[in-house]
């Protein structure tokens, strides 16, 4: 793991290069589409070509998912993050392996804020990139970190092999990629998130809560005519 770089704007966040072990990384990328568990496929009006898993992993990459999830790795969050006391998701709600295609993409939004059966606080998420090719540029999948008032993106993250990004969650930790990605090879992570103690003062996002940006007109009028709607 390579020095850690912290950043305070748009929120929270750090980006650490060489996150895994070496060996790890290369087998966990050269066995990502191995094993037996089905792909969830997500598709709507702001994710496109979207697949998800969390069983029958290959082992290479379960051994990265736990290594993930491990006690060491969640103390090691705790020093970074100083949120205490930090758990890793053992049902992998909305974790796991995450992969887009060409001309996919993920709209931009903050992520549901308590756990569906504990009821824990989501404080913590980290996204591990895991696409070996260099994908640097305008549309090659980059995670963009936009303010909380969703006016501008701040932060745009390339992908870069064994590189991830760590960021404490809120209802206004807005982020996503959500340009279609241009390059061929698929959009490649892992997802693991942590959890602390809940208080009844925590905002709460029952589910992912998708924004449109200034420019994205056609989706605008769609959350527009849907708050009409629902009324």
């Amino acid at each position: 793991m390579d020095s850690v770089r912290a950043f305070a704007e748009p929120f929270t966040h750090f980006i650490v290069d060489n996150f895994l072990p070496a060996e790890m990384a290369e087998a966990a990328h050269g066995h990502f589409f191995d094993g037996t568990g089905p792909w969830i496929r997500r598709h709507h009006l702001y994710s496109r070509h979207k697949a998800t898993r969390t069983e029958g992993l290959h082992p290479s990459v379960e051994a990265a998912l736990r290594y993930c999830e491990s006690p060491i790795l969640c103390a090691t969050m705790e020093q970074l993050t100083h949120v205490r006391p930090l758990v890793s998701d053992g049902l992998r709600f909305g974790g796991g392996q995450h992969v887009i295609y060409q001309t996919g993409l993920l709209g931009m939004h903050a992520d549901f804020t308590h756990h569906p059966t504990s009821g824990a606080r989501r404080a913590v998420n980290l996204l591990l990139y895991l696409n070996k090719q260099a994908a640097v540029g305008a549309n090659c999948g980059e995670l963009e970190l936009w303010a909380p008032d969703m006016r501008a993106r701040v932060v745009s993250i390339a992908l870069v092999f064994n590189r991830a990004v760590i960021f404490l969650t809120s209802p206004t930790s807005w982020h996503g990629h959500p340009d279609p990605l241009l390059i061929g090879a698929p959009r490649k992570s892992l997802a693991v998130y942590y959890y602390t103690l809940a208080s009844e003062t925590d905002a709460r996002l029952v589910t992912t809560d998708y924004r449109p940006r200034p420019q994205d007109h056609y989706l605008r009028v769609r959350r527009w005519l849907a708050r009409r709607l629902k009324g």
